[in-house]
């Protein structure tokens, strides 16, 4: 047993074993390395030196893309079946390496020469990314105009980030950026969601985007291009408070994203989808029904099910990224469920489920 002294906090840990802190987070919510201890009262976590090891197994085997179940086999399996399951991830990804690198060496050859350096303002940031983001939150804005600043999507600069959101009440996406360079007060605007697709056009065609927002009023400038945008007034709900909000979770799914995406659409006709965890698995089934399609899971916690209008899980998980997405279920019935990517930790969205008792 370790010695209380000899634990590492999880910032040490994370810097011993090249790890981020949010990803040994991410990997203790897996099941998949979980602290040596907890503290009961602050709730820090401590490592040992002896868990080095898997987690830097785990730390190389993610750099190059095994997916999370083949590294639990690696890791806890039997010797043969971990060699059989590097060497088919090997054989699968050597022709999509090969077309890779000949993309790759295609694409490089046409990127622009830019020796300037970014020009002072308001927010720098990558085009790109910024129309990335605007990609993956955007759908979530609400349809009805009932109230006009849920049709926007929010764009708050502030603690050197350029954080995205947009909400119609019954999901939530968020997506915080890092900024190269801000200057001024913290600001905020709230663009209109019809006029994201101009936006996301303007922003990655440009490497760099320079965000400039007055009161109710935003721009964005890339090279010698202005684009002003549409901006609604109003008072955006307070993101902050929704997140700081939500229950601990009693139970945490990692299933196949796209295997999930399948079963779904397959039924998206049904008024109500219900997801049921056991161990190691997923089970998906139209409510009212007693038969549905299990699906292979990595799953922690108390066995819980919740249920889903379709269209709604849908949309979160289509926004996503990666072959995997973590699921944290609350205790308590009807109350939020976060949607997590195991590869893009900047991305969450907040999904509301159906109450049973209150089902169509």
């Amino acid at each position: 047993m370790a010695d209380q002294e000899s634990l590492l906090t999880i910032g040490a840990f994370a810097r011993l074993v090249g790890l981020s802190s949010s990803a040994l987070r991410f990997y203790d919510d897996c099941g998949l390395l979980q602290p040596y201890d907890v503290d009961p009262a602050s709730g820090y976590r401590y490592y040992s030196a002896g868990q080095e090891r898997r987690a830097a197994t785990i730390s190389r085997l993610r750099g190059i893309g095994l997916p999370l179940q083949d590294i639990r086999t690696v890791l806890d399996g039997p010797p043969e079946q971990a060699r059989a399951a590097l060497r088919s991830y090997v054989e699968r990804t050597g022709d999509l390496a090969r077309t890779a690198h000949e993309v790759a060496e295609d694409v490089i050859a046409t990127l622009p020469d830019r020796s300037d350096e970014a020009q002072p303002t308001t927010v720098v940031i990558p085009g790109p990314e910024l129309a990335s983001a605007l990609r993956q939150v955007a759908p979530a804005t609400a349809a009805t105009a009932d109230i006009p600043a849920l049709q926007g999507v929010l764009l708050r600069a502030a603690d050197a980030e350029l954080t995205v959101v947009a909400t119609d009440r019954y999901w939530m996406a968020v997506r915080t950026l890092p900024i190269e360079a801000i200057s001024g007060a913290d600001r905020q605007v709230i663009v209109a969601a019809q006029a994201t697709p101009q936006i996301v056009a303007f922003a990655a065609g440009h490497d760099r985007v320079r965000l400039r927002i007055e009161d109710t009023v935003a721009r964005l400038e890339g090279d010698d291009d202005v684009l002003d945008m549409s901006a609604i007034e109003g008072q955006f709900p307070s993101y902050q408070s929704v997140l700081s909000a939500l229950p601990a979770a009693a139970g945490r799914v990692t299933v196949d994203r796209l295997r999930l995406i399948e079963v779904l659409l397959a039924n998206d006709d049904a008024d109500v989808i219900v997801l049921t965890t056991g161990d190691r698995r997923l089970d998906v089934r139209v409510d009212g029904d007693r038969h549905g399609v299990r699906l292979p899971a990595i799953t922690t916690g108390e066995p819980l099910a919740t249920a889903f209008r379709p269209q709604l899980l849908l949309g979160a998980l289509d926004v996503s990224v990666g072959p995997e997405v973590l699921l944290q279920f609350p205790a308590r019935e009807g109350s939020p469920v976060v949607v997590r990517s195991a590869d893009q930790g900047t991305f969450t969205t907040v999904v509301m489920p159906v109450r049973r008792d209150d089902r169509a």
